[in-house]
């Protein structure tokens, strides 16, 4: 059975003794959230070519400390 927590594969009678590694909870629970990830960068092109995004970048160019 899989882990809910990570995601590991734990034995059914060994389930009480399992502790989820931190890391794997992590990737694990990033990979819930690929599909929103991966449209992320998609919407964010979409919003830098709009008259907002386009003066938030010129904005942000201009403010940067150097």
């Amino acid at each position: 059975m899989p882990c809910e927590r990570c995601g590991a594969s734990v034995e059914t009678r060994a389930s009480d003794d399992h502790a989820c590694d931190e890391r794997r909870r992590h990737d694990f629970e990033l990979f819930g959230h690929r599909v929103e990830l991966d449209a992320f960068g998609d919407d964010l092109g979409r919003w830098l070519v709009t008259p907002r995004g386009r003066f938030e970048q010129f904005y942000a160019e201009r403010t940067r400390p150097s």
